[in-house]
């Protein structure tokens, strides 16, 4: 079996077109520097709106340490996309909430991911794509039960099987 040939290859292969796509959007629309990360907390935060979303949870969230969750709360309060607001219960708490900015970043995403999603997903017949979901799936399934087995799966959990 030739390495490209591999379904470890093609996922690997895919992830940076993937990418790529994104980032080119990213530019297209001026979050061009905007860090993956960054943008993940957004989402998270955007998503939680509902919620009192501090540092921590960022740090149990994303399983990031919290000298790394310090770097990007200053680094996107810089930006414009986020804010720490005191928490009454305790004033030692700050909760982070997203600003228009980061709000309207969000919506960016968001419609950059679907459009993304319509490009790949174009000409795949609607039975051809539920089996590429359930195989991709067991592979993830695969790779969280064998975690014991690898240092690469170490950031996997069983509640993330769901894609």
């Amino acid at each position: 079996m030739k390495g490209k040939e591999t379904v470890g290859f093609m996922i690997k292969t895919l992830s940076g077109m993937l990418l790529r796509c994104q980032m080119n959007f990213l530019k297209e629309t001026g979050h061009e520097k905007l860090p993956h990360m960054h943008g993940w907390v957004i989402g998270f935060l955007y998503d939680n709106q509902d919620k009192e979303i501090c540092q921590r949870d960022l740090e149990v969230e994303f399983s990031i340490a919290r000298s790394t969750v310090t770097s990007i709360v200053k680094q996107m309060e810089k930006n414009g996309y986020i804010t720490r607001v005191g928490v009454d219960r305790d004033s030692r708490l700050k909760q982070l909430k997203l600003t228009k900015k980061g709000e309207e970043c969000h919506q960016t995403v968001i419609k950059n991911i679907r459009q993304i999603e319509e490009m790949i997903c174009q000409d795949i017949e609607p039975e051809q794509l539920e089996i590429f979901l359930e195989v991709a799936r067991q592979i993830r399934r695969n790779l969280i039960k064998n975690q014991g087995d690898a240092e690469c799966c170490s950031c996997m959990s069983a509640d993330s099987v769901e894609l």
